[in-house]
């Protein structure tokens, strides 16, 4: 019988596939040490010679991992992404349809903020001059917004929301809310966790404002008009 890779488990593609492996293991650890830097210094803090250096390994050797310091940060922002739709789903999961749903996502998001405040800071306040996400490290935001006017959309059809409310306009203000709270928090109370933090235990208040903004089973004009 002639030799074949099923007979030598030890050929065939292996040798491929660890390298694939470990240069995605190489890739993620870039990206851990780049992170701790950035918490230490900031994200201006982050160079491809420092990386190289917290690496062990010299700079002509990283570009072989990402071809720019925005490619890190390109990166570092899918992997924030992800994790924050992993958030969202993970809140939403086992919560009713409707503005439980809504809910749910909203808090989960805001505790992964709370928990990750270097990624947080990079997802939502841009704050790397120059640097402005790919289409690949966006798209999971686009789920999650897809996925909260969905749940703002079934908590109309319940009646507990205006059907504006899911809306850009709706949105738009329901952003307005959440990250203004995540914001503040990042900026002035980094340091308390989110049930006791100065403003993420009053998070639970954004819901009942929204709702007065988008009542159901009202006609209504723009908000603001309602407030002049």
């Amino acid at each position: 019988m002639p030799p074949t890779a099923a007979v030598h488990p030890g050929t065939g593609d292996r040798g491929p596939d660890r390298r694939a492996r470990r240069r995605e293991q190489t890739r993620s650890e870039i990206l851990d040490h780049a992170l701790q830097i950035m918490a230490e210094d900031g994200a201006a803090g982050l160079t491809m010679a420092r990386l190289a250096r917290a690496m062990n390994i010299q700079p002509p050797s990283l570009y072989k991992y990402y071809p720019s310091l925005l490619a890190v940060y390109d990166a570092l922002f899918r992997r924030g992404q992800l994790a924050n739709l992993e958030a969202l789903r993970d809140g939403m999961r086992d919560a009713a349809p409707g503005l439980d749903a809504v809910a749910g996502a909203m808090e989960g998001t805001g505790r992964w903020a709370v928990a990750n405040p270097v990624l947080a800071q990079l997802l939502f306040w841009r704050p790397v001059p120059g640097y402005h996400p790919s289409a690949e490290a966006f798209a999971p935001a686009l789920l999650i917004i897809d996925l909260l006017r969905s749940a703002l959309a079934d908590a109309a059809a319940r009646g507990q929301v205006h059907p504006d409310a899911a809306t850009d306009a709706g949105m738009e203000l329901l952003s307005i809310m959440h990250f203004g709270i995540i914001s503040q928090h990042l900026a002035n109370d980094a340091g308390s966790d989110w049930d006791h933090g100065r403003y993420t235990r009053r998070h639970r208040e954004i819901l009942p404002l929204f709702i007065n903004a988008y009542p159901p089973g009202h006609d209504r004009g723009h908000p603001s008009e309602r407030w002049t």
